[in-house]
């Protein structure tokens, strides 16, 4: 991976971790890894990505949820606490 997309995947990490949510596209993926196929090494290393920044903020590891967009890309959800709708609506 060179620089570039590397910081650009470090972003989004941020992203996920301030806000909640962040959406990487397939493309973006493929472009990054400079690969043609998606198997387990790009998901490997955003895990430990994942892993790296949560140890830097002194927090213990949670995985995030993710949601797949066909022909789109993939959603990853984050929450220390996290809640439902239905408790809220109640």
């Amino acid at each position: 991976m060179i620089k570039r997309h590397e910081e650009q995947l470090w972003a989004r990490l941020d992203q996920l971790y301030a806000n909640g949510t962040v959406f990487i596209s397939w493309g973006e993926i493929y472009h990054w890894y400079n690969i043609s196929r998606i198997a387990k090494a790009p998901w490997r290393d955003m895990k430990a990505r994942w892993e790296q920044l949560l140890e830097e903020k002194n927090e213990k590891y949670v995985d995030p949820q993710i949601a797949q967009i066909p022909s789109a890309g993939i959603a990853f959800f984050f929450s220390k606490e996290p809640g439902r709708l239905s408790v809220l609506a109640a």
